[in-house]
């Protein structure tokens, strides 16, 4: 469990490649912020390469998102010709991060084995930080079978996922802070609060802070994004 100074900590919501509009709200930021990001740094906006560029060389701790898992498993495939759906269906994104790094294959390999470092989850303090909803795997959060859920688990899919789900997850004495599940505005319940706010949908990115737990916004900067 780390200790951190919770009054200058703040967690980032998928940026998605939006590059802009990350540097805007960092700078809404106190200029020493400590910043975790809670994964999918990578596909759909149109700045992918230089998002983990600048996460990577600021040593800024992020979570493994799906996306980024995808950028990671796919991308070499993919620029030798493979279809995948990671680069055949609009809605994955993955074209546009293709294209980031089609004529520049050293700062690919730079980045891919800096993704393969990133952790499935932080604990700090009561938080549990994840990238998607991952509080019913709190007890399995080591367990190898478990990863894919940890990336792609939302509290919507409870109806088709809850058998796989710890029963008493309600009562967990941990607060799990993730990103993953875009919605208009963050989502704060008993022990759980989302802040995917949907930026490279045209919504907002969003930061939070881990101990007043006050959030912070920057509307999506048009540039980030094919219109």
């Amino acid at each position: 469990m780390q200790k951190v100074d919770l009054k200058n900590t703040y967690v980032i919501s998928d940026i998605h490649g939006c590059y802009y509009t990350m540097l805007a709200l960092i700078k809404k930021l106190p200029s020493n912020a400590n910043l975790i990001f809670v994964g999918d740094l990578c596909d759909r906006g149109l700045y992918s390469k230089k998002v983990i560029e600048f996460v990577k060389n600021n040593n800024y701790p992020c979570i493994l998102g799906n996306h980024d898992f995808y950028l990671l498993d796919n991308i070499e495939d993919c620029l030798n010709g493979a279809k995948v759906r990671w680069n055949t269906k609009e809605y994955m994104g993955g074209l546009v991060t293709i294209d980031n790094y089609k004529n520049d294959l050293d700062t690919l390999k730079e980045h891919l084995e800096w993704i393969k470092t990133l952790p499935q989850y932080l604990i700090i303090e009561n938080y549990f930080i994840t990238h998607a909803f991952c509080m019913p795997y709190f007890k399995r959060r080591n367990d190898k079978s478990k990863t894919h859920a940890m990336m792609t688990n939302r509290i919507s899919d409870k109806d088709e996922w809850d058998w796989d789900w710890e029963k008493d997850w309600k009562k967990y004495e941990y607060i799990n802070i993730y990103g993953h599940e875009s919605s208009k505005n963050i989502v704060r319940k008993h022990n759980y609060i989302c802040i995917d706010t949907a930026c490279v949908y045209g919504g907002k990115l969003s930061a939070l802070n881990l101990d007043s737990l006050e959030v912070i916004q920057q509307d999506l900067i048009k540039k980030d994004v094919l219109l």
